[in-house]
């Protein structure tokens, strides 16, 4: 039976049939303890340095991974007769970080000109009895 990880990730579509094998490592691993760091939960060395290269990968585009991760959810959406859609914004403020400037993607997230951060809108979908 596949894991959780290779079923989420089955769309993943990476330039390199091991790319997507390591990005699910990647993923196991760090779910498997969310609470630490990355060379933690790779478990040794090997594990952490292959996490870092993958990261820095030119191949390897976010939204790649991102758009695996849509299509899954929404075929799994689909499958239900009511989808919860739980949303939120919520503002980071890094004024007090000099070198955050709007040439970073820092810009202005109220009306006082001098406070610089981010707007961050998430979102998350759920069923009614709570199982994705």
């Amino acid at each position: 039976m596949p894991s959780w990880a290779t079923e989420e990730l089955k769309y993943a579509a990476l330039p390199d049939k091991r790319l997507n094998q390591r990005l699910i490592k990647i993923v196991e691993n760090l779910a498997g303890q969310p609470h630490g760091s990355v060379s933690q939960a790779s478990g040794d060395w090997a594990n952490t340095k292959a996490t870092y290269n993958f990261w820095k990968s030119s191949p390897i585009e976010a939204e790649d991974i991102i758009e695996a991760h849509q299509k899954q959810t929404t075929q799994r959406a689909s499958k239900e007769e009511i989808v919860l859609a739980i949303q939120d914004t919520s503002d980071f403020n890094f004024t007090h970080h000099r070198f955050k400037t709007e040439s970073q993607g820092f810009g202005m997230t109220c009306a006082q000109k001098y406070v610089r951060g981010l707007k961050v809108h998430s979102l998350m979908v759920s069923t009614t009895p709570g199982v994705p």
